[in-house]
This record gives C-alpha cells, structure tokens and sequence, in this order.
C-alpha cells in the first residue's frame, strides 16, 4: 500500500483489495486521502470530509422526497377527452393484474421498497455515528445497506418513463405529474448518498460505538 495519507496501523485489522485480493494490514486515513493496493493501484479506501454530515442530510431529504414520489402522478395522459394519472404504486398493480407477476414484484422491489430500506437505513447509521449513539444493530445495518446498494434501480425507473414520454408525446397530452419532479429530485439524492458514504470512517466508528 502507499504511504501517501496513511497515518497508523491497527494490528489483526485487514483491507482486501477487491481487484487483486491482497491482504494489507488495516490503517487511518486522514480525510480527503486515498489508499491504494501497492501491486494492482486499485482504490481502497477514499476519506471524504463531513461523510456522516452530509449522508444524514441527504438521508432525510430523501425520505422527505420518497413519499411525494410514490403518491402523487408521474405522469397525466390526456388524449380524446379522456385522461388518466399513474403513480409508481399504480404501475406496480397494473402490471400486477396483466398478470406480469414477475416484473411487477422487480419493479416493487426496485422502486418503492429497496429505496425505501436504503434511505431508512442510511439515516438511521448516520444519526447514530453523528450523535455517538450506540444503537443496536449497527454492523447489520451497514452491512445491509451495502448488499442493497446494488439493487436500487430508480435510475433504470427514470429511463423507462422518459422513453414512454418520447413515445406517447405524438399520440397524447402528457403531462409531468409532482410525482416526477419528486421522483427526479429522489434519485439525485440517492446518488449523491452513494457517492458521499465514506464506508471506511462509517465502519470504524460503528466498531468504537460497539466496543463501548
């Protein structure tokens, strides 16, 4: 590993690299550092600044945005006098009664309860390491935040309701409903958490409240 920003060690501690799998023994990083594996160069670790802060902020904006999301219109369509309004929820039962069982629990899975989970996770760690609680359940919570951040697909929702617009936009009104501007507003915030956790520091600071 360089030496670059590395400050200590922490004996019986390890790093993997996830590109290489070489072991290294674990150091502090001072913020806004870097740790890199010395034989592949791969990132290790990245120290961000204010991390707990910012993915508190960000969590609770998140679940404040999540319910104007679910509940009011994505889109209105309006074509020979008729109209009709969707939410996320609404989709998930129509493709329910089409009998698209599969894709409905994907998209209930993927839109509304993994989100879900993320950000109610997300605030609850954060809140915790701010205020030095020693909650219960901390490890688990990280360690589930992690394995579900990789199925949040809000994103791949977004793209999938932009090319409805596209491909409606000739036939019918559509209409952006304040549940896509929510919706939009959800997902910025759902990448600004993943780019904002410092996994590192969130890590050890759950082990020093836990040895409490």
């Amino acid at each position: 590993m360089t030496d670059r920003g590395l400050a200590s060690t922490q004996p019986g501690k390890f790093w993997v690299c996830p590109e290489c799998d070489l072991l290294m023994n674990r150091r502090a990083i001072p913020h806004q550092h870097e740790a890199h594996c010395p034989r592949c160069q791969s990132l290790i670790v990245s120290s961000k600044r204010h991390s707990i802060e910012w993915t508190l902020a960000l969590g609770i904006a998140g679940l404040i945005l999540f319910f104007p999301a679910n509940l009011f219109p994505i889109l209105t369509l309006t074509t020979l006098g008729l109209s009709q309004s969707e939410t996320i929820f609404m989709s998930v039962t129509a493709l329910y009664d089409s009998h698209l069982y599969a894709v409905s629990a994907l998209v209930l899975m993927s839109a509304i309860v993994v989100p879900l989970m993320k950000l109610l996770l997300m605030t609850y760690l954060s809140g915790c390491l701010l205020f030095h609680k020693p909650a219960p359940l901390l490890s688990w919570a990280m360690r589930s935040y992690q394995q579900l951040d990789s199925w949040g697909m809000l994103e791949i929702y977004m793209l999938g309701i932009l090319v409805s617009i596209v491909k409606l936009v000739d036939v019918a009104d559509v209409t952006p409903g304040i549940g896509l501007y929510s919706l939009t507003g959800l997902i910025i915030v759902t990448l600004l958490t993943s780019t904002q956790l410092d996994r590192h520091r969130f890590w050890r600071r759950i082990e020093q409240l836990e040895r409490r």
